[in-house]
């Protein structure tokens, strides 16, 4: 890079002032100087003096002659290094403008090949247009056409360098247009040169950050986290996600997409389970979950997307917002009962947007390379790369005679992934090895009892309430006569169900999975429809049961002959002495700790003093002054109601 240096560096090596070094920035004699803020920025190249222990072999990599050929940046640098010794020899012997011209007749006699006029000539280019201007642009200024000055090249980048991405040519113009009218004085290659000026002096990621914004550079350019693949046991951590096919298939009578919803083992790149539908959802997730776990059992912890389906409730025990919370560390373990934490496997979320961050797309671009690509009705990934006579394909009735339909469809795909485990890979971590024989060398399986996978399998619910007619769930009403649910009306549950089957709910509490009961869906009334009299009947019959049963759970005999009001004033009055007593314990086991005062001493004398002025009174010798020396506390008078019991014992 260009090496640039402050105003006081500068006078410093010139023998001036920092104010002069100003002067001459303003007047151009630093060719490539320029102002960032308040301060000056000079090359070292612009000027001789500035050069103080940088020859030209420091020089030699310089950036304003590194596209020039070898033949004319070591003319050029020669040239400097005659210039040097010039500036040199005229400072041991001469002073002043007129001997410095003295000096040069006086350096150039010593000097073969070098005139006083080449000199002075030098020494002025290299002070307008610094080491370029030693370029010798003679042979038709082939090579001086292509060379740019440091500042318009500066000016270039702030114009090309835009998140509005305008053209190289659009720019080119502007700096013309900028140089002429400014009388800037740069020099500017043809248009042609700045295409090599972009590629060779321009970073692909600065080109990437500032045109094309921070998500393309992060994508294309920025540098991640690599994963050692020995520190991942095969089959302890799986990644699940959802991808479409590029190809069509005849479902339902017409064209659609499938999807695939898949599980990949991170350790060894098999594929686990799969499910191939039309439209990915939660049942699909399930039956993909539910394949992998059957053959290979379930694993320590799975990496999924940030997606409504595979980021829902039901998986995770919690929504979006609830988890968010949660990881800031209110975590309530009891409430947290999705899948995976049934199971006891640990979720992490991928970064959104980021495909860097889930493995498993590196295998859904596989599949597309290797599978899809064989499929007739292939489509390829975007618009501009499809097929122009996709349209016509579609339409003509050999090709949907012959479509694939979503069975048929799956069970091809189930031979290629079938195929696909069972070939050797090159990445890192394989050796060579198939997926299946990666994931057979593992050293530990989980596994689960009998029968709780298909449990487990089912749809789940998030938490809902038990109302009069049940539970309502997905607009349905089950349970409405369900005497074992009726016990949790006002309560919290959740539901699991199959998914081609929603006539039954199974019904569990919330908090501790307790299977409550299952639930069937309530028998709707259609409005204005006379109802059948067994259906009458056998409405009314169980609501009259569920009365039953609900005042059967009181026991009235243990309170039929009791007085209600005498009970309870007995109960108040022993309260009260339990209270009471309760207080007095309290007040023994209490630690009493005085406090002195300056009148504790004198509350006696105070009291002597207010009955002997109440006996004055009395006694109408309120002037007397003398006092016999009597025990007045005797005169104390008695609380006229002391002694007096107002209720017996």
């Amino acid at each position: 890079m260009r090496d640039y240096i402050g105003t006081k560096t500068a006078a410093g090596l010139c023998g001036t002032t920092r104010r002069n070094i100003r002067m001459m920035c303003v007047m151009g004699r630093f060719p490539g100087a320029f102002k960032t803020g308040s301060r000056w920025k000079i090359p070292r190249s612009a000027h001789p003096k500035l050069t103080a222990g940088r020859g030209p072999a420091n020089l030699a990599d310089s950036e304003e002659l590194r596209d020039l050929p070898a033949r004319k940046r070591d003319d050029a640098l020669r040239r400097l290094g005659i210039i040097q010794r010039f500036e040199r020899f005229a400072a041991e012997r001469c002073r002043g403008t007129r001997a410095n011209k003295m000096a040069a007749g006086l350096f150039t006699a010593q000097q073969e090949g070098v005139t006083k006029r080449s000199l002075e000539r030098w020494i002025s280019r290299y002070k307008k247009e610094g080491l370029l201007g030693l370029v010798d642009s003679r042979g038709g200024g082939k090579f001086n056409g292509q060379i740019i000055s440091d500042e318009a090249f500066e000016y270039f980048k702030s114009l090309y360098l835009d998140a509005r991405q305008p053209t190289l040519t659009q720019c080119w113009q502007n700096l013309r247009f900028i140089n002429e009218s400014e009388q800037r004085g740069w020099t500017i290659p043809a248009m042609r040169a700045m295409y090599n000026y972009v590629r060779n002096r321009i970073p692909l990621g600065v080109l990437v950050l500032h045109r094309e914004g921070l998500n393309a550079y992060e994508a294309k350019c920025a540098p991640y986290i690599q994963l050692d693949p020995d520190s991942v046991e095969p089959g302890d951590v799986w990644v699940g996600d959802h991808s479409p096919f590029n190809c069509w298939i005849r479902h339902r009578g017409k064209w659609v997409r499938p999807w695939i919803t898949a599980w990949e083992d991170l350790g060894s790149r098999m594929l686990l389970g799969w499910h191939i539908s039309a439209c990915p959802n939660q049942s699909t997730i399930l039956l993909a979950m539910k394949r992998a776990c059957e053959k290979y059992g379930p694993p320590e912890s799975v990496k999924i997307d940030n997606g409504r389906d595979y980021d829902s409730e039901m998986w995770t025990g919690t929504t979006k917002k609830k988890r968010k919370a949660l990881e800031k560390g209110y975590l309530d373990e009891q409430m947290v009962a999705g899948i995976y934490a049934m199971m006891d496997v640990a979720v992490s979320f991928a970064i959104p947007y980021n495909a860097k961050a889930k493995r498993i797309e590196r295998i859904f671009d596989t599949i597309d390379q290797q599978f899809a690509k064989t499929v007739p009705t292939y489509c390829h990934k975007d618009v501009i790369r499809r097929p122009e006579d996709m349209a016509r394909m579609l339409n003509d009735p050999k090709v949907i005679a012959n479509g694939y339909d979503l069975e048929g469809f799956a069970n091809v795909f189930a031979r290629y992934a079938k195929a696909y485990n069972n070939t050797a890979h090159s990445g890192e971590g394989m050796d060579g090895r198939t997926p299946a024989e990666v994931l057979a060398s593992r050293t530990r399986q989980r596994i689960m009892a009998e029968g709780v996978l298909e449990l487990l399998m089912r749809v789940w619910s998030g938490e809902l309430t038990v109302g009069k007619n049940g539970v309502r769930f997905k607009k349905m009403y089950y349970g409405q006569y369900n005497m074992e649910l009726a016990i949790y009306q006002g309560k919290k549950v959740r539901v699991s169900y199959d998914p081609d089957d929603l006539r039954t709910l199974y019904i569990y509490d919330s908090k501790t999975l307790r299977l409550v009961t299952t639930a069937e869906q309530n028998q709707l009334i259609k409005y204005g429809r006379a109802v059948d009299e067994d259906s009458l009947r056998f409405a009314m019959r169980q609501k009259s049961q569920r009365k039953r049963i609900e005042r059967q759970y009181r026991d009235t005999a243990l309170t039929a002959n009791m007085d209600l009001t005498d009970l309870t004033i007995r109960a108040m009055a022993e309260g009260e002495k339990g209270r009471k007593g309760t207080e007095a314990e309290e007040h023994r086991g209490k630690t009493i700790r005085p406090v002195r005062t300056p009148l504790d001493d004198q509350v006696a004398e105070h009291k002597r003093r207010e009955i002997v002025k109440a006996v004055k009174k009395a006694a109408g010798a309120e002037s007397t002054k003398t006092v016999l020396d009597l025990d007045f506390s005797l005169l104390k008078p008695k609380n006229k109601y002391e002694g007096v019991r107002i209720f017996n014992d």
